[in-house]
C-alpha cells in the first residue's frame, strides 16, 4: 500500500491499486546488501528480505492443527545479557493462565521498558493517534487468559518502538494497535485454539516494530525481524509468551514475513519464497495453516486503517503521504488520497473481506463510499471533502449473509469468491429471498463482486425480459455445459420466452431445465433413422420429456419404462411409458439418459420369463444396433 520513497508520480497511484493484502516496496532492488544493513522491508515496503534467525537448529514444538501441543521440551532461562536465540524458544505445554494470574519471570520483570518513550505523541484522542484507554487487543488477550502483567509489558513495549510524530504518520503506534485490534476481532469469530489466537494477535502487534528507523518514515520488515532477534526486551517478551502458550519466536516472525510485499514481481517472488520457507520451517506440522493465516494477517494489515472512523482513515492516509515524501519532494496528500479508492476497491473484492466482523465491514463500506466520491486531487480540497459524522449503513442483509458464510466455513480459511457465491445462494434460498431480487443483487455485489460483475456483463446481452434472471441462467448454463446465449435460444425456440412474465420465479429454474432437457432429447433422436429402431427411441425420448403421470414419483422420475415382448430372447416389439404398474409384457426395462448415452436396465419380468435380465438387455441393444442406432449411443 505504500509506494517507494523515490517513485515516479505515475507509479504512486498505480501502487495504491495493488491486490488486497499487498504492500509497496521501499528501496526496491536493494538486494542482499540492503537486507544486511537493515534498509529494507516493511509490511508496506521491503527489499530482498532474508529470514533473520529462522535457521537455528534448536528443537521446535509448534502447535498442531487441533491446538494440542508437542511434547514438552525444557525451556532455557532468560537473561538480560544473553537473550534467547529464536531456535531456543521452544514450546512448553501449559494451561492458559487466567487474567488474575501474574507469574512474571524475574528476567521479564527486569526487562521493563524505559519510563520515557523516545517520541512524544499527540493526545490519544486525535483521529489518527492510538485511542484513549487500553487497546481492544489487550482486552481480547485478557479474555484468552493472558495475565495482565504480560499484556502490559507488550503494550509498553510497543509504545517505545515508533519514532516520529504519532499524529502525522501512517506507520505509528496507532497503526500497530489497529492491526492487532482487527486481528483480535477476526480470530474472535474463528474456531481456533486460544494459543493460536494469542500467537496471531501477538504477531499482528509486533509486525511493524522498527525503532531504529528515521522519524516519520515507514517501518521495515527486515529491521523488525532484526529487532526481535537482537533486542533483550523483545526476546524476553517473545520467550515469555512462547513458553506460556506453546509457540516460538520463529513462528511469530514467519507470520510477520507474510505481510511483506514488493511491486516488483521478481522481488515479490523472492519474498513469497522466503515467507513460505519460513512457514515450513517454523510450522513443520502445519505449514498450510501458517501460510493461510499469514495471508489473513496481511489482509488485516492492509484493511485495519479503513474499518474505523472516516476521520481516522483520512488522517492515516495523509500520514502515508508524509512518509512517502520523507524530507524531500513527493506526492501531495491530495494525490495519495485520490488514489486510495482503487486500493480500497481491491480490498473489498478480496475473498478475505468475508473475515471482517459485521461492524468493521460496515465501517469499511462507509469509508469506501467516502473515497469513491473523491477520486481526483482537486476533490480533496478541505472545503470540498468534509468528513461525515458517521459512515453510511451497510446493506440490510449483509451481516446475516456474512455470519452464515463464516459459520459454514468454520474459520478454517477464507472462502474463495466461487465458494462465497455458492454459499450465498444457499443463504438466499434458506431465507426465501429470490435469487433474482434486488435484495440478492445487493448482497452479491458486496460479497462476490467479481461474480456480480460477470453477471452484469452477461445480463447486458440478454433479452430485456431475461436480464433480471442472469444469475440463474449463468448457473443453469454451467450445469448443462452450454452457453447462456444457447440457453436463451432454447427458451425462445420452445416458447418459454413468450410466457416468461407468467412463470413464477420459484418455478423458472425447473421450466428452463425441462426446456434444455427436451431440446437435448429431440436433437439426439432427430439423427436416428426413420425405422422401427429410431421410432422406439423417439418414443422413449417423448416419454422422458413429458413430465406427467398418476403420482409425484412418476412426474419426478428421470427415466421411463420400456415395455418389451420377446420370443425366447428375440426382441419382438416395445413402447415407452412413465407408468410402472403395467404387468402384461415379457419385461419392463428402465431407460435413462446421461452424457449423451442411453442406459438400459432390467426392472421387472413376468413370472414366465425364460432368460436373465442381462440376456434381454443384450438382445434389445443388438436389435437397436442392427438398423441404424450407433453403438456409442448405448451405454
Amino acid at each position: 500500500m505504500r509506494p517507494p520513497l523515490k517513485t515516479p508520480l505515475f507509479l504512486l497511484v498505480a501502487a495504491l491499486a495493488l491486490p488486497a493484502g499487498a504492500q509497496i516496496k521501499t528501496n526496491a532492488g536493494a538486494g542482499a546488501d540492503a537486507a544486511a544493513s537493515g534498509q529494507v522491508g516493511s509490511s508496506f515496503n521491503s527489499g530482498g528480505v532474508t529470514p533473520i534467525g529462522l535457521s537455528g537448529g534448536g528443537a521446535i514444538a509448534p502447535l498442531s492443527l487441533n491446538g494440542t501441543l508437542s511434547p514438552a521440551l525444557a525451556a532455557p532461562s532468560v537473561s538480560l545479557n544473553q537473550g534467547l536465540a529464536p531456535s531456543a524458544l521452544v514450546s512448553v505445554p501449559r494451561v492458559a493462565a487466567s487474567a488474575s494470574e501474574k507469574p512474571v519471570p524475574k528476567a521479564a520483570a527486569a526487562a521493563s521498558p524505559p519510563s520515557t518513550p523516545p517520541n512524544k505523541g499527540p493526545s490519544a484522542s486525535a483521529p489518527g493517534a492510538p485511542p484513549a484507554g487500553p487497546p481492544f487487543f489487550a482486552s481480547a488477550l485478557a479474555k484468552l487468559g493472558v495475565p495482565s502483567a504480560l499484556t502490559s509489558r507488550l503494550t509498553a513495549f510497543l509504545a517505545t518502538r515508533h519514532p516520529g510524530d504519532q499524529d502525522k504518520v501512517y506507520h505509528g503506534l496507532g497503526h500497530s494497535h489497529e492491526v492487532a485490534d482487527l486481528t483480535a476481532r477476526i480470530v474472535g469469530g474463528q474456531q481456533l485454539p486460544a494459543e493460536k489466537k494469542i500467537l496471531l494477535i501477538l504477531s499482528a502487534a509486533l509486525h511493524d516494530v522498527d525503532p531504529e528507523r528515521a522519524e516519520n518514515t515507514p517501518a521495515r520488515v527486515s529491521a523488525t525481524l532484526g529487532h526481535l532477534d537482537t533486542d533483550d526486551e523483545a526476546r524476553a517478551l517473545l520467550g515469555d509468551f512462547g513458553n506460556r502458550y506453546g509457540f516460538t519466536a520463529a513462528q511469530v516472525k514467519a507470520l510477520i514475513m507474510a505481510t511483506d510485499f514488493s511491486m516488483d514481481p521478481a522481488d515479490m517472488k523472492v519474498l513469497q519464497a522466503a515467507a513460505a520457507a519460513a512457514a515450513v520451517k517454523a510450522f513443520p506440522a502445519e505449514p498450510a495453516w501458517a501460510l493461510d493465516w499469514g495471508k489473513n494477517l496481511a489482509f488485516a494489515d492492509q484493511s485495519a486503517t479503513y474499518v474505523g472512523s472516516l476521520a481516522a482513515a483520512r488522517k492515516r492516509v495523509s500520514g502515508l503521504a508524509l512518509e512517502i515524501r520523507g524530507k524531500g519532494a513527493g506526492p501531495s496528500d491530495e494525490v495519495i488520497l485520490a488514489g486510495s479508492f482503487k486500493f480500497l476497491s481491491l480490498l473489498k473484492q478480496n475473498p478475505r473481506f468475508a473475515l471482517l466482523p459485521a461492524e468493521q465491514a460496515a465501517n469499511f463500506d462507509g469509508v469506501l463510499a467516502y473515497f469513491s466520491a473523491r477520486q481526483t486531487p482537486e476533490s480533496w480540497a478541505a472545503a470540498s471533502a468534509p468528513v461525515p459524522a458517521r459512515a453510511p449503513p451497510a446493506a440490510p442483509d449483509l451481516d446475516a449473509a456474512r455470519r452464515y458464510i463464516n459459520g459454514i466455513m468454520g474459520g478454517l480459511r477464507a472462502p474463495s469468491e466461487r465458494e462465497t457465491d455458492s454459499l450465498l445462494g444457499d443463504w438466499l434460498d434458506e431465507n426465501s429471498i429470490p435469487r433474482s431480487s434486488p435484495r440478492a443483487a445487493a448482497v452479491r455485489q458486496a460479497l462476490a463482486p467479481g461474480k456480480a460483475a460477470n453477471e452484469s456483463e452477461v445480463a447486458s446481452k440478454l433479452s430485456p425480459k431475461l436480464r433480471r434472471h442472469a444469475a440463474l441462467l449463468i448457473r443453469i448454463a454451467a450445469e448443462h455445459k452450454v452457453t447462456v446465449p444457447f440457453v436463451e435460444s432454447v427458451m425462445a425456440k420452445r416458447g418459454l420466452l413468450k410466457y416468461i412474465d407468467y412463470v413464477p420465479d420459484e418455478n423458472l429454474e425447473n421450466q428452463v431445465d425441462m426446456a434444455l432437457e427436451n431440446d437435448a432429447l429431440e436433437r439426439a433422436v432427430a439423427k436416428y433413422p426413420d425405422n422401427a429402431q429410431g421410432d422406439l427411441l423417439r418414443g422413449v425420448a417423448s416419454a422422458m420429456g413429458a413430465k406427467g403421470g398418476k403420482s409425484v414419483e412418476e412426474i419426478a422420475r428421470d427415466g421411463v419404462f420400456l415395455y418389451a415382448d420377446f420370443s425366447g430372447t428375440k426382441f419382438l416389439r416395445g413402447y415407452a411409458s412413465r407408468d410402472p404398474d403395467i404387468q402384461s409384457h415379457t419385461i419392463a426395462f428402465y431407460v435413462t439418459r446421461k452424457d449423451g448415452q442411453w442406459r438400459i436396465d432390467g426392472y421387472r419380468q413376468k413370472a414366465n420369463g425364460v432368460a436373465s435380465d442381462q440376456s434381454y438387455i443384450d438382445s434389445l441393444k443388438s436389435w437397436l444396433r442392427s438398423d441404424g442406432i450407433p453403438a456409442s449411443d448405448l451405454k
